[in-house]
């Protein structure tokens, strides 16, 4: 419990600093306290499925299929404290934060975790001016390359979580104005790897694994040359560790990319859509409650973003080698506002090779065969949404297409040999990639190929002024690609394809002060 008294202590040490100290804000800043209720299949019951669905319960939040991206460090509602000081000391002044994320299904060993601490020391130019050092004393998974969610990168699971020890502490430096802003940042990690050491030990592990320090290193530039139209441009240098592979152990793995992104915005804000799953995965960016979006005049954002990244690993069709893989993700957004009535479209592009970067690789420090059938991801969504002003409530309907990911190694009848090639070839099965987490992955049935994943979501927010909202959210979806194994009549265990309708709701009331 020495973890759960020092946070504790710490957050006593603050409040009464906030007390005694001169400063020019409140103590608690961006608290809230979250309730939920869900289930995400209420069609099956808990053992029915090979990603169990445990019926409802509190403190869960409805997974759909289409939550395919890797989650951030939320993954579940959480409640969250800020114990904020800035201190008035003239231009150059101090602050910080001390931010704890409470869950009960955290990451965190007590049902708690750091939800973004930090120290920042500020220089203030002038009104629109601004350079500041921002340190993360416990974890930088919030100072990311790229803007949109779903294909940002950099976090701190870019450094391979399997063999990491503890967080990812990080610093940055940065520029804002009114028309240019611009950051150069760092972190590091702990990592075991094998090292250069070959122990003298025959017959046995002649492989010696150390944890050593690895670094990486990020920049930002943006600019509005003119109102409403942006430019940014990001990127990124992350040592990984060693290749574990056996014929290429030891080997470096380094990685790294850029991210570009043109956006235009003309009048009101318009916002993001309302979506459970989004505000699971990152509440900052996507809160419950945002009381300035809806305003009586017309409002209009578009933007496009480009991500490209490479990474060094085990190259399959050479042995003793690696090889440079390339990825490439994009995304873009619509948005538009008509006083309390709101359009807004998103579509994702991912290859194969992205949505498993942060692993490393498909099969984990390799990259995936020149000669592998390979197909990207897609996915489309759609939403609308009205504001019922004098009811406080607001509806949303969205409708969804998925197509995902799919690796097949590439195994043509004619380059087998024996009389049963040709079936050997059609026993080849086709794995469905969801996300990095191959737990969340399907093999199909053989001779079988993925099918799209549709899905309609109905949510209903509540607000009672801009402190307290009650979000419900309804979720059919039909995947036809989950399969597992079953027992036949003959008791030969065959792979065949599992139910496909989807259904389940959540429900989440938050108190924000």
């Amino acid at each position: 419990m020495r973890t759960l008294a020092t946070t504790i202590s710490l957050l006593g040490v603050l409040a009464v600093l906030g007390q005694a100290a001169p400063a020019s804000a409140q103590v608690f800043d961006e608290t809230t306290i979250s309730f939920s209720f869900a289930d995400d299949n209420v069609l099956r019951d808990p053992g029915e499925t090979r990603r169990n669905s445990p019926d409802a319960y509190f403190g869960q939040g409805d997974i759909s299929s289409l939550d395919r991206v890797e989650g951030s460090a939320y993954r579940r509602t959480a409640s969250r404290l800020s114990v904020y000081k800035k201190f008035d000391t003239g231009a150059l002044y101090p602050e910080g934060a001390l931010r704890v994320r409470f869950s009960p299904d955290s990451d965190g060993k007590y049902g708690f975790a750091d939800d973004g601490t930090f120290l920042k020391l500020n220089y203030s130019i002038d009104k629109e001016k601004l350079l500041y050092l921002q340190l993360y004393p416990i974890d930088s998974d919030k100072m990311r390359v790229g803007y949109h969610y779903d294909i940002t990168w950099g976090g701190s699971n870019v450094f391979p979580k399997n063999f990491r020890r503890g967080l990812v502490p990080g610093l940055k430096l940065a520029y804002d104005s009114k028309v240019i802003d611009a950051f150069v940042g760092m972190k590091t990690a702990l990592i075991r790897s094998p090292s250069e050491n070959i122990l003298d030990n025959p017959g046995g592990n002649t492989n010696q694994f150390v944890e050593r320090a690895y670094y990486g290193a990020m920049a930002g530039f943006g600019v509005e040359p003119i109102t409403g139209l942006r430019l940014d441009v990001s990127g990124g240098y992350f040592e990984k560790g060693n290749n574990t592979r056996s014929s290429v152990l030891g080997k470096k793995i380094y990685s790294g990319g850029g991210s570009a992104q043109i956006s235009y915005r003309y009048g009101g804000e318009v916002g993001q859509r309302m979506d459970l799953r989004l505000y699971y995965e990152d509440p900052e960016r996507f809160p419950l409650n945002n009381p300035g979006r809806y305003s009586d005049d017309f409002g209009f954002e578009v933007a496009v973003e480009y991500t490209r990244v490479i990474q060094t690993l085990e190259d399959p069709d050479h042995y003793a080698s690696t090889k440079n893989e390339w990825s490439n993700a994009g995304f873009a957004s619509l948005g538009i506002r008509w006083q309390k009535l709101r359009f807004l479209a998103n579509a994702v592009y991912r290859d194969l090779s992205y949505v498993v970067f942060n692993v490393p690789g498909f099969v984990p420090y390799q990259a995936l065969s020149g000669d592998a059938d390979i197909t990207p991801e897609l996915f489309g969504v759609v939403s609308v949404d009205y504001f019922f002003q004098s009811l406080g409530l607001t509806p949303a309907l969205s409708f969804g297409v998925l197509l995902p990911s799919t690796y097949k190694p590439s195994v043509d009848g004619s380059t087998l040999e024996g009389p049963y090639a040709a079936d050997v070839a059609k026993g080849i099965q086709k794995t469905v990639v969801r996300g990095s987490n191959s737990g969340d992955w399907d093999i199909l049935p053989a001779g079988e190929d993925e099918l799209p994943v549709l899905m309609v979501k109905f949510d209903i927010k509540y607000n009672l002024g801009a402190n307290f909202s009650v979000v419900g959210e309804v979720t059919y979806a039909r995947d036809s690609n989950t399969a597992q194994v079953f027992i036949d009549d003959m008791g030969h265990a065959k792979r065949r394809f599992d139910k496909p309708d989807i259904l389940g709701f959540g429900l989440v009331t938050e108190l924000y002060f």
